[in-house]
């Protein structure tokens, strides 16, 4: 987790962009930069897209790749797979997926369906919150 906020610094550095300078880039004021390096606040999709607009290209992937994987619950990471596809996949190393686990008895079509609904389920905020408690409550103690 916190990937992006990472990254976000790392490029602030190499570019010696102050956050007073990419808030200016942004629309934003300086505390609000603090925040998302601080990882108080995570950067609303509009921003991100101004952002990623002022990154150079070959930054850009990993940049929405980090902001992306911060918006997974954690310990279900291993559900979604951020593949390049089209041309991004060319240039762009892939990603390694890790399937789940299944118990052997599972047939391989039903591992693939559940899979699939999975993916598509984390689609919504709804769901992984709800997931995301059920981990935790599942996870409690061990």
């Amino acid at each position: 987790m916190h990937e992006f906020r990472t990254l976000l610094a790392k490029f602030l550095r190499e570019t010696n962009w102050t956050q007073q300078h990419l808030a200016g880039q942004l629309d934003a004021d300086q505390a609000t930069v603090s925040r998302w390096l601080s990882g108080r606040v995570q950067m609303g999709g509009q921003t991100l897209q101004k952002l990623l607009a002022l990154v150079p290209e070959e930054r850009r992937s990993e940049l929405l790749e980090a902001y992306l994987r911060d918006q997974i619950p954690a310990g279900f990471e291993y559900l979604v797979d951020l593949k390049p596809v089209g041309e991004d996949a060319a240039r762009l190393k892939p990603a390694v997926s890790t399937e789940p686990e299944f118990p052997k008895s599972i047939e391989p079509e039903l591992k693939r369906r559940l899979v699939f609904f999975t993916k598509l389920a984390m689609g919504s905020p709804e769901v992984r919150k709800l997931l995301d408690v059920i981990y935790k409550l599942a996870t409690r103690g061990k």
